[in-house]
């Protein structure tokens, strides 16, 4: 299930496994707390937590947590992080009686980043989808946050928000905790507080400097580049992400499927890939393709050392305003 649909569940049923898997560590803590907010009393005393580390070392200290009968309560919670096992090792003497069959008692809420196959082919499990957030669960997130205080957000702060975030949840929530700070209760957080207090994703302001390429204007683009150099901490990986971004625009300006499709096929989330065909809306495909041509020369001259990345990041917005 999504994490969007875990709290109607949990409403319903309490689960005997989880497996809370996803890139998003703000949503996947989330989950892990509605699970154990649904059922754990006394977590001093009901309450296990183990590595996946030392599960592989020591089998026999999750099987006899899993065991241990609850105190003053109806269930034990054992939680577990980043425990990815293979096919191979579930199949283990003590491993396989842990996930057998369902312990009434128990309740099992496995926390990984990344993904495990073998967990999820075992009955019992329920999994909890924690990727990314998308647009409407962050929209809704940022709506509730907010009326718990008694503030309105206006729908352009909620935009500039998504955007100067890059969608990030974990960062969404402090600068929405920093607004509510700063407008103070019964208020509204406008657009205006958002670009006054919320500071830019990279992302975001790569985002601004193709805006200003696509126009042509060189001040601007220029203005930019020198802002995202001077903060920069690695130069290389701004030049590469300046790269990969054109090639998404290419991309995204050749693809003829919707949105989902092109979502899909660059690996990103489908607010990134309508906002990378509405900018590669303002090129035209001939360009675009003779900046990806540019780029990728100026991204293996300063990798053989011909150039310096400082050159390579200021050549290529030369270049790409020539285009």
């Amino acid at each position: 299930m999504k994490f969007r649909d875990l709290k109607k569940s949990l409403a319903e049923n309490l689960q005997a496994v989880y497996l809370i898997e996803g890139e998003d560590a703000f949503l996947r803590e989330n989950a892990l707390r509605l699970i154990k907010e649904r059922g754990l009393q006394e977590p001093d005393l009901n309450l296990t937590n183990l590595s996946g580390q030392e599960i592989k070392q020591d089998p026999e200290s999750f099987l006899t947590a899993v065991q241990s009968y609850p105190f003053m309560s109806d269930k034990r919670y054992v939680v577990v992080r980043d425990y990815t096992p293979s096919a191979t090792e579930l199949k283990g003497k003590v491993i396989k009686r842990v996930f057998q069959e369902p312990i009434d008692t128990a309740v099992i809420v496995i926390v990984n980043s990344e993904k495990c196959e073998a967990l999820k082919k075992l009955d019992f499990v329920t999994v909890v989808d924690c990727n990314k957030a998308d647009e409407p669960l962050i929209t809704s997130f940022i709506r509730n946050k907010a009326i718990k205080s008694g503030v309105v957000v206006s729908d352009g702060a909620i935009k500039s928000l998504l955007e100067y975030c890059s969608m990030d949840l974990t960062r969404i929530n402090s600068e929405v905790e920093k607004l509510l700070s700063f407008v103070g209760d019964n208020a509204e957080i406008s657009k205006e507080h958002v670009e006054l207090l919320v500071n830019k994703d990279t992302d975001f302001e790569v985002y601004e400097f193709t805006e200003a390429v696509a126009t042509k204007n060189f001040d601007k683009s220029f203005e930019i580049l020198s802002e995202l150099a001077q903060k920069s901490q690695d130069k290389q990986r701004l030049f590469i992400s300046i790269y990969y971004h054109f090639r998404r625009l290419l991309h995204a300006c050749l693809s003829k499927g919707t949105i989902k499709e092109l979502a899909e096929s660059l690996g990103v989330k489908e607010f990134v890939a309508k906002k990378a065909r509405e900018q590669a809306g303002k090129f035209k495909a001939k360009r675009l393709k003779q900046i990806c041509d540019k780029l990728s020369y100026y991204d293996g001259a300063f990798k053989s050392g011909e150039i310096s990345v400082d050159t390579a990041l200021f050549n290529s917005v030369l270049s790409a305003m020539m285009e």
